[in-house]
């Protein structure tokens, strides 16, 4: 174990001691890492509860530190010290919050000077595709198999009943349910069929809008992945799109193989794999280069894509930036028995390469690292709310 992750665990119990009611870390989002982040032992003692929300929701709650987006009406506000979300933040979204939070956009060391942004990936995920169809006969179909043109007619909305799949499938409409809200797994999917069929698809997070043209009457949207797996389980004639979690990925009656594979578990071969970490200094200050994607990868399941931790350089509560430390050097351990791989690995999870999490170790956690938390020349004096 590192001495930084020693000093920083050190520190944090005997935070403990003293603290105040209060969570020292806040925060949540995507519906994917629900399960993740409410795993026993994941998030530190000192941490509140993760809020799932949606990614779209946790990004507005991390950039505007609005909690409201992560509990709405809720009567109690706090802090959002960080956020999960499969929703890379966006250039505009980077800049928006620069000019508001980040000097010289904000007074320097005044109130509103939050410091800067990170964003870090901390899995790799799949987007896996449930479904209810039958056969001509009445029986369910276990064997879906989908290739790139299948995928584009389906979510597209040309290939609107299931004999036109297969002739031997039910004559009946195919109803697709999608994620109504701004959804990490929505851009995933989006991403991957901008790259098939650029003319059908933008990419984005809202599955209505990155679909070019008018929804069929008959598709329904919902507000989480749950909430869709549910949908598709109980409609005949159904398919949709979810995280992998909370589903039998390994089995192709539940979940249709796109070019004969099954989304991936942490045993299987990943393209997002062959991509290296920012190595140079100006790469490692670039929040863009810890966030690559391959919308259509060259080897194994074709939807996949990252999940991130968003979060602050600066903290004005120094037991929030103990909190995440303890996080960060937990997670991206190179010890096995003190990561979060078997974690991951539970929830259909795959952990990072170990070059990825050597990168984010060194530049993250220590705070002499020139992107390290609450290093005292970048963060003197201003950080995000108390």
């Amino acid at each position: 174990m590192s001495r930084y992750l020693l000093l920083a665990l050190a520190g944090a119990f005997a935070g403990l001691v003293g603290a105040p009611a209060s969570a020292a870390l806040d925060g949540g989002g995507s519906y994917l890492m629900q399960g993740f982040f409410g795993s026993p032992g994941v998030l530190p003692p000192a941490a509140g509860p993760y809020h799932a929300a949606g990614s779209g929701a946790g990004k507005q709650a991390l950039l505007n530190n609005d909690s409201q987006a992560l509990v709405p009406g809720s009567p109690q506000r706090f802090s959002v010290d960080y956020a999960s979300s499969e929703s890379r933040l966006a250039a505009v979204e980077f800049d928006n919050y620069r000019s508001v939070h980040q000097a010289p956009g904000a007074v320097p060391g005044s109130a509103a000077d939050w410091g800067p942004l990170i964003q870090v990936p901390v899995a790799i995920t799949s987007v896996a595709l449930p479904y209810r169809v039958r056969q001509a006969s009445g029986q369910p179909v276990t064997d879906l198999d989908l290739n790139g043109g299948m995928l584009c007619g389906l979510f597209a909305g040309t290939l609107t009943r299931w004999s036109e799949i297969n002739p031997g499938y039910a004559n009946v409409p195919v109803k697709v349910f999608y994620r109504a809200d701004r959804s990490g797994t929505s851009e995933l999917l989006t991403r991957h069929l901008n790259s098939l069929c650029p003319q059908a698809f933008r990419v984005g997070n809202l599955f209505a809008t990155a679909h070019q043209g008018p929804l069929p009457a008959h598709w329904q949207g919902v507000s989480s992945d749950q909430a869709l797996q549910a949908a598709v389980a109980a409609n005949d004639g159904a398919i949709g799109y979810t995280g992998p979690t909370a589903l039998d990925i390994t089995s192709n009656a539940q979940v249709a193989r796109v070019n004969g594979l099954l989304p991936p578990t942490a045993s299987d071969p990943v393209g997002l794999a062959q991509l290296a970490p920012p190595s140079s200094p100006a790469e490692r200050a670039d929040p863009f280069k810890w966030a690559p994607d391959i919308a259509n990868p060259a080897y194994g399941y074709a939807i996949v894509g990252y999940s991130y931790l968003l979060f602050g350089q600066c903290y004005r509560d120094p037991q929030d930036a103990v909190a995440l430390r303890v996080f960060l050097g937990r997670h991206f351990s190179a010890n096995p028995e003190v990561s979060h791989d078997a974690q991951l690995s539970a929830q259909h999870l795959i952990p990072l390469p170990a070059i990825w999490k050597s990168a984010i170790r060194n530049a993250f956690i220590p705070p002499t690292s020139a992107q390290g938390l609450n290093n005292p020349s970048v963060c003197n004096g201003i950080g995000r709310p108390l």
